[in-house]
This record gives structure tokens, sequence and C-alpha cells, in this order.
């Protein structure tokens, strides 16, 4: 990231080794900046050499007989140092040349050994470093400046350009009210703040100008319509790039969704956003505060078009603004996660392209026209409101694309929505569970659509229903995300189409009580057999609440390539209290699943053990829940444990939830496994498990805690005495 202190340590590590001497015969410092001038660079080494001319020649045969430190400050794009006469360092010559950089491409680039990430200050350290550059006499001005001081800093968040930079501004400032009114400048739009629109947002819009093109940098800019220190879901981001449009040209899901992740890298390559690691949660990213003020800088065109992009989001509004305060030039809207209960004006805002409206939670009443003086707008998000009815003026939205209406109240869609014809992207998931009709004739005339999420229920009124026939006229489908709570026919349908079954990535099935039976092939010899085989893209499946489900077959025929078995990604069965899964055991060391990480299990009482689970050698996360019926997760029979379980059983297992499991026994009959992945063991109400498999060398440098209750863990049988002390500081007590 820029503004870091990457200069400031590589010109003290020169400074030093000059003031003090090294074990180095010349210590060389070049600043090579963006629009990199390679004659200027051989140039600085010559005169750094005394060399009367700087060649190609001259200076390797100087640095050839030389042991040299090469310090390059600012590298944008790789270099040819032998080029300009750099032999490379070797052991044999003990050179070095170290470099400093924003992207982790050019440090790919530049074939670097070790690369050591500048990150920014902590908390105490920003502190420290502002309170110098205000300096003494300014904090005791007022008995309150230290205590404001300590949130202008915050606002910083380590960055020390923006913390040297501020806190030369405050310098000056001798009252509280002044040091209030930053506060406020800081919060509402910090380009605004003395020295960030001149000196600090300049300096760190290199990074920006540095990407490879318009289309990330538009990526880069959307990320900014989120509230500041926003968790993204990397996945939800990147369909939205794809609604935007930012993302095009793609024949399927899959080619879309990893060139969002291509874009996904090179913005945290170039430090513009943030990897959240949580553990097994990850998936998501965040923007530093700073960079995030940069973006908003950027797409306002540097501030001389305030009203382009319009953000008051995650700020704690109760109220939208009045109709004469919405901003009329704005492009881009973001009220997102706010406290507003209503939206009662028609704002005039003509040019209005995408409006974000989500996670509004109190949000329960648009007025009927608010959408009437929005003609442009392509983009729509109202997810996660309280919103029961959507005002008739959404039906004259003809130029929108994108429509998101998940987590609502809405209990049925106008009927004129059949007109909004050039609507790519439309999702209605958990809606308004089992009262959320489609009336019929809607989603079949939206003959552009290419992503859809909807949940389909059982309806008294089935002459107006939607019926999943429908879907079969959409031939620009690319991605169908759907939950069928009504009834087997309905599934079959989906199946019945081609192109349906194709792009079908997450299928929800619940409440279908005619569904006695499933297999995961493409083809059974039972009529009853509802076979899922033949959905090759499903990365998620969700069955729940079918009471009458007895079996799922796992048979995969050795003929079947490309199949679900090849796609999946997350299983979880939760509420079928008939169910076993038979599979075959000669098939042991089989990868049937190559794909599947997470698996959940919840309230399925007639599973005795889960020694299936070793047909899924790349799972992560195991969860199970309120399985009266399971005494083990890998059976101990001998016919099955004979040389099936090994080194590599759950290698990659980083999550183990084991909740309210009476008759659990055992997870494994082996003594101890490895666990080379293990993160987090979770017990509760398993009074039975007296054992875990591990021993001193398991889950090496990967455990970080096990929880369960007291009395469990002290109840606990281990191979010898010297085990439990082992792990005793990894136990976390669990509360009842």
């Amino acid at each position: 990231m820029g503004g870091v202190g990457k200069t400031t340590l590589l010109k003290r590590i020169n400074n030093e080794l000059n003031k003090r001497g090294s074990d180095f015969d010349i210590v060389i410092w070049v600043v090579i900046s963006k629009e990199v001038n390679m004659a200027r660079v051989q140039e600085e080494i010559g005169n750094t050499l005394g060399l009367s001319l700087s060649t190609t020649s001259n200076i390797f045969n100087v640095l050839k007989t030389k042991k040299f430190l090469l310090l390059l400050d600012d590298i944008w794009q790789r270099i040819d140092l032998l080029s300009i006469g750099v032999p490379s360092p070797t052991l044999q010559n003990k050179s070095k040349i170290v470099f400093t950089t924003r992207s982790d491409v050019v440090c790919g680039r530049m074939e670097a050994n070790k690369i050591i990430r500048v990150e920014c200050l902590n908390w105490e350290a920003a502190l420290a470093l502002f309170q110098e550059k205000v300096g003494y006499i300014a904090l005791s001005y007022d008995s309150d400046i230290p205590r404001l001081a300590e949130i202008v800093a915050k606002e910083c968040l380590g960055l020390p350009l923006a913390l040297i930079t501020i806190g030369r501004s405050m310098a000056s400032k001798k009252t509280r009210h002044e040091w209030e009114h930053a506060i406020t400048v800081l919060k509402n739009s910090a380009a605004e703040f003395p020295g960030m629109g001149d000196e600090v947002l300049p300096l760190l819009k290199f990074s920006y100008d540095s990407l490879p093109n318009d289309t990330v940098r538009l990526c880069f800019l959307f990320c900014s319509l989120y509230p500041e220190d926003n968790e993204i879901w990397v996945e939800d981001l990147i369909q939205q790039w794809i609604g935007e449009g930012y993302i095009s040209g793609y024949d399927n899901f899959k080619e879309a969704l990893n060139n969002g992740h291509d874009i996904i890298g090179i913005l945290k390559g170039t430090c513009l956003l943030e990897e959240v690691d949580k553990g097994m949660i990850s998936g998501r990213v965040k923007m530093h505060d700073v960079i995030r003020d940069l973006a908003l800088w950027i797409a306002c065109e540097c501030g001389r078009a305030k009203e382009k992009y319009f953000v008051k989001a995650g700020v704690g509004l109760i109220e939208a603004p009045e109709a004469g305060k919405w901003p009329t030039m704005a492009e881009k809207i973001s009220l997102i996660d706010n406290d507003i209960t209503q939206l009662e004006n028609v704002p005039k805002c003509p040019n209005l392209s995408t409006l974000l409206l989500s996670d509004n939670e109190n949000l329960k009443h648009i007025h009927n026209d608010f959408f009437l003086s929005m003609p442009s707008l392509r983009f729509l998000d109202l997810s996660n409101s309280q919103i029961e009815k959507l005002p008739t003026s959404i039906c004259e939205l003809v130029e929108l694309e994108f429509l998101d209406l998940s987590f609502t109240k809405i209990t049925s869609l106008p009927y004129q929505m059949r007109n909004l014809t050039k609507l790519k992207f439309l999702f209605l998931g958990i809606i308004e569970f089992n009262r959320f009709i489609i009336p019929r004739g809607i989603i079949g005339n939206l003959s552009n659509l290419e992503f859809l999420k909807l949940d389909v229920f059982k309806s008294e009124d089935s002459e107006r229903r939607f019926e999943i026939d429908e879907l079969g006229s959409l031939k620009q489908l690319k991605s169908l995300d759907i939950g069928i709570y009504s009834d087997r026919k309905d599934v079959e349908k989906i199946l019945s189409y081609p192109q349906l079954a194709n792009c079908t990535r997450n299928l929800r099935i619940g409440n279908c009580n005619d569904i006695t039976s499933l297999s995961l092939s493409t083809s059974s010899s039972s009529s009853s057999d509802l076979c899922l085989g033949n959905l090759k893209e499903l990365q998620y499946l969700l069955i729940e609440n079918c009471s009458e489900i007895k079996e799922l077959k796992l048979n995969k025929e050795t003929k079947e390539f490309g199949g679900l078995y090849e796609s999946l990604e997350t299983m979880a069965l939760d509420g079928l209290p008939k169910l076993i899964i038979s599979w075959d055991a000669r098939n042991l060391h089989c990868a049937y699943f190559k794909k599947l990480h997470w698996v959940t299990l919840i309230r399925c009482d007639a599973m005795v053990d889960l020694t299936w689970l070793l047909l899924v050698p790349n799972l992560q996360s195991l969860h199970i829940d309120m399985c009266g019926g399971l005494q083990e997760i890998l059976s101990s029979s001998s016919d099955i444990s004979r040389g099936a379980y090994d080194q590599n059983t759950f290698s990659n297992l980083k999550k183990l939830n084991l909740f309210e499991l009476p008759n659990l026994r055992s997870i494994c009959s082996m003594s101890s496994l490895p666990f080379p992945s293990l993160e987090s063991i979770k017990v509760s109400e398993c009074p039975k498990l007296r054992r875990l498999p591990l021993d001193s060398n398991s889950a090496n440098n990967t455990l970080k805690k096990i929880e369960g209750q007291q009395k469990w863990w002290d109840s606990l049988e281990w191979e010898n005495e010297t085990i439990k002390p082992h792990f005793a500081k990894f136990y976390i007590r669990r509360r009842n």
C-alpha cells in the first residue's frame, strides 16, 4: 500500500549503512518511480560507482568484482537489471538487491527470493507517531484534545502517511471545537481534510492508475459503495461486478467467476483490497478506510464532481434524504446498512444507474412513485429489508438489469414486472417462506435473464402460480439458484430441461414428502430414485425436512465423468429422520467427491456411521448436530476398517463440530490420526465420546482450539499420560 512507510524504511537502511559502514563494498540507492527511465537508472548507478561513462559493460565490469547492495525504491514493473549491467546476486558474490513495490505481481516478475510485507502501524505506534506530529504544545491547549486526538488518529487506521499529514494539519488547532470539526470532516468527506486531497490521495492514486485496465479500475471503485470496515463476501461482490456489466463476454458463469477472482487477486496484490482472515470462514475482503476515501475521491473525479457517488452507507441514517436533497447528478447512490424505515419521497435522479438500499433491516415502505424519476436505473438492491410490497413504479424501470429482492417480506410480484425485459439478474431467494407467490407469466417473459435465484412453494391457487416450465424459455440463463419446497414433480422438471440442469449451481429441496429415494448418479435401475447426477455444475446441495426419504445412493458408475460428483462443494442434510446413505464399500479409496469441502448433517437419526466420508478426500468442515442414532463417524467394522484408514484419512479436515449426539462413542477406530490441517474441534452433549483420535503428533502447528464442556474434557481417555497436557493448552470450556 502507498504511504505505509516502504521508502522511509529503505532510506533508513541506506543511511545507516552509509553512516556506520557495512560488509558490502558499495551501497547503491536508486529511485525508480512509475515512469521508469532506464537510461537515468543506469546513469545513477554509474555515478555512484564513479564512472565517467555509464554503459552496460562498464557497470558490469565494476560490479562483478564487488560485493554490492542495490536498493531500488518504488518499482512498478519488471526491470531487466542485467541489461543495464547489474549482475545477478549469487551465493558466491554475496551481493544483494532490495526493492520496494506496491504490487505482489512485481515481486513475482522480479523473481524475489523473499517478500517482506510492510504493514500499517499497530495502535500504540500509530498514536505515538500522530502525537509526535501534532506536538506536545498543541495537545496541551485543552484537556479534551488528547481524547479527541485519539479519535482522529483512529481514522487513519495506522497508515503512516495519513498520520503524518493529518497530524501536521492538527498541530495548529487549539480548541476542542476545531478538533470536533476535524473528526466530522474525516468521517463524512475525508478528501476535503487539509493535506488529504493534495498530498495523501494523489500519492495513493498511483496504485489506481497502475491497474492493468479500466475493468479492474471500475471494480475497485465499486467497493467504495460498501460501508467502512465492511467485510465483503467475494462471490457476492463478483456477482455485483457482473451485474454492473464490468465483467462481460463470458460463455458461462464459471468463466465470469474466474475472471472476477482474477480481479480480486490483482486488487489484493496491489494492496487496494485486503483479505479477511477468519480461519475456516474465508472468502471475504475489506477495504482500508483511507483506500476507500481514495476510491470515493477518484469516483467523484478527484473531488470535482462530488455528487457523482453519493455514499452514506453504514452511518446510522434513520431517515432518507428529503426529496429536494437527493443529489440530482448522482450516478451511484449507496444507503447500505442504515436504519431507514420508509422512503416517502419521490427523488429526481435522472442520471442514477445504481441504487443500493440493502441491509436497511427496518425498511418497510416505499412510496408508490419512488422510482418514477430514475429513468436510467440499471442496478437496484433492496435485499435484507422488511419491505412487504413493491411500489408499482418499479415496473417503469425499463432499463433495469439487476434486481435483488432476497431476504425481504414480499409475498408477490406485480404482474407488470414482466415488462422489465432487460433484466439479466433477478434474485428472489428466501423471501417470505411459504407465502411468496410468483404469478404465472412474469419469469418466462424475462427472456434476457442470465442469473436467477428463487424459491418455489406449494400454492392453493395453482392456476395462477409460476410453473417451472417457464424457466425452459430462458435461453440466456447461465446460473440458476433454486429452492423447491413443493413436490418431486418440480425437481424432475428442472432435470428434464438440459439447459436448466447444466446451469443449476445451488439446489435446495425441502418439504417434498413424495421423495423416498435419491441418487447422485445420472441414472438408476429403480424408478423410485430421483437422480441428480445430471446437475453437472451443482456446487451447493441442501435437502431438508423431507420426512419420507429413506436412502441417498452414492454409487458412481465408472463411466460417469464430469457430473455432480465432480462439481459439488457443499452438502447439507437436515431433518431427514429415515435417511441412510448407501455406497459400495469396495470403492473406499475412490475419490468420488473431489471438490466437496463442507458437509453438514442435522437431525438425521437413522444414520449409524458416516464411513462414506472416506469418499470425500478434500473435506474441510464437518458439522454433525442432533443425529440421535449416530454411533461412529468412521465404522470400526473389521470388514470396512481393515486397510481403509491411513495417514491420509481426514488429511484436509480443518473444522470438526459434534453437537447433541447422545450415542456417539467413536470418531475412528485408529488410536490416532495425523490431522495435518485440523484447526478446531467443538464437542457438546456427546456423553459417550470418551476418546479423540489424537496423539502428540496430531495437528502439529495447526490446532487452535478444542471446545467442550468441562465434564466431558475431564472424562476423556488418552493413549498415555503425556498426551492430555499437550492438548490442554488448546482447551476452551464450553458453556452449557
